[in-house]
């Protein structure tokens, strides 16, 4: 309230409009809790954007600021911190992508191994469909991964 009557009453005393534009209009919206602090790892914190009035200052005195400088050093650090994370879960997602290839195969070749074992025609078979199950897998994770997965492991 104390705001928009001060602003009102800038307004009525005929402030100019970089002036005004510098103090915008204050919204409820502007006053949210940063969900950053009260829920951690809240889907889309990512996109939190800083309140206009965090950034009032001008270029040169919000060098000059050392309260300012410190608010952002510390959501640069956030947000590289952000990014460092998940440049690390899309290399594990990568490395996923092809373990799970890798593991399609093996299981392939077991079957394979146990169909060359197996003396009964009935589990000849058996161990042949499950050879022949896993290589699909094999096969259609290659194709949905190609290009996006990482092959060294």
């Amino acid at each position: 309230q104390e705001y928009r009557r001060s602003r009102a009453a800038m307004q009525r005393l005929g402030a100019d409009s970089d002036t005004l534009t510098s103090y915008q209009s204050l919204e409820a919206d502007d006053l949210a809790v940063s969900k950053e602090v009260t829920e951690e790892n809240k889907h889309g914190q990512g996109s939190d954007k800083l309140a206009w009035f965090w950034r009032i200052n001008s270029a040169t005195n919000s060098q000059k600021s050392e309260w300012m400088y410190e608010f952002y050093r510390v959501n640069w650090l956030k947000s590289k911190a952000w990014y460092d994370h998940w440049s690390e879960e899309l290399k594990l997602v990568q490395h996923e992508m092809y373990w799970t290839v890798c593991w399609f195969q093996n299981q392939e070749l077991m079957w394979r191994r146990r169909s060359g074992e197996s003396i009964e025609n009935g589990h000849k078979a058996y161990a042949e469909k499950q050879a022949l199950m896993w290589a699909e897998f094999a096969a259609e994770g290659t194709r949905g991964f190609q290009g996006k997965w990482s092959t060294t492991s």
